[in-house]
């Protein structure tokens, strides 16, 4: 793409440490390097993503498993064409709470973000563990509420990735972790997602989109430390912080049949769940094209 015109795309992305790569490459310049003038459009979480790209507002986006299996669910056609990385969901507690083990939950108050990949975990976690969904109260917060939520007593316990587990016990003394949502079969993959239309249009677009991603992706695991301070000038969050979540999140570049397993238990699980009415059509959204041009 070098000596053409740089071809313009608008991302969808959010501004926390799922997002780590698509943050690096803009502050990095490695967009650029790959010919691409990004429009990019800072959202809060994948479910907001997921609105922009089957929403015509958004080329690209990147969000996780949950918010990337209801946007296939759309009427906008639309392609998975990578996994960057695996997020960690957390759930922490209020000091005085008394939640020692999973049944701990039934008749308190859990504070979660509805539609977004750890609401899919969460729900999961619920059935692997015997937690009857029903006997727990589950309130629809923005992440960045519940602090003061905890605080007020008003939920005993919230599940989310960071920085929204970490900002909770930072602010609610005593609040602890219960469990991670982990050992369930599932990676919880962060996606690459773009339009059916641009990714015909514009298919060395997307490829030097990968590749960028990647690149950060390579400073991710290369240099732990460099890439957080990259992060926590974008976030706001304590650079030690970002550093803890830059290690503990499973960065790499796939394509293979364990992302589309984690994603079909994911959408097997929101359909039983009555959440979709029906599966994607895994073999038309997920395209291995563009990462074997890699």
């Amino acid at each position: 793409m070098s000596g053409a015109a740089p071809v313009k795309v608008r991302l969808a992305y959010g501004t926390k440490v799922d997002y780590a790569p698509q943050i690096i490459a803009l502050r990095e310049g490695y967009f650029q390097e790959q010919g691409l003038e990004v429009e990019a459009l800072a959202l809060q979480a994948g479910r907001q993503c997921a609105e922009a790209l089957t929403t015509g507002n958004a080329d690209i986006a990147v969000m996780g498993d949950v918010p990337a299996i209801l946007a296939a669910c759309a009427a906008l056609p639309t392609k998975i064409v990578a996994s960057y990385g695996n997020t960690v969901h957390r759930m922490v507690a209020a000091k005085d709470s008394g939640i020692k083990q999973p049944k701990d939950l039934e008749g308190k108050r859990l504070a979660v973000q509805k539609g977004s990949s750890t609401y899919g975990g969460f729900l999961l976690w619920c059935k692997k563990n015997g937690v009857d969904i029903n006997k727990v109260k589950v309130l629809d917060l923005d992440p960045t509420t519940m602090p003061e939520a905890m605080i007020a007593r008003q939920i005993d316990v919230m599940v989310g990735s960071e920085p929204w587990p970490s900002n909770v016990e930072e602010k609610c003394p005593g609040a602890y972790t219960v469990a991670e949502l982990s050992g369930l079969g599932n990676t919880f993959p962060l996606v690459v997602m773009v339009t059916a239309e641009f990714a015909e249009k514009q298919p060395e677009a997307v490829v030097g989109f990968l590749r960028a991603v990647s690149k950060a992706v390579d400073m991710l695991r290369e240099d732990p430390d460099r890439a957080a301070a990259i992060i926590a000038s974008v976030t706001g969050v304590p650079v030690e912080r970002e550093a803890k979540s830059v290690r503990k999140y499973g960065w790499g570049m796939r394509m293979d049949e364990e992302l589309r397993a984690s994603l079909e238990q994911t959408a097997e699980f929101l359909k039983e769940q009555g959440k979709i009415k029906a599966l994607p059509d895994f073999a038309k959204v997920l395209n291995d094209w563009f990462m074997n041009r890699l």
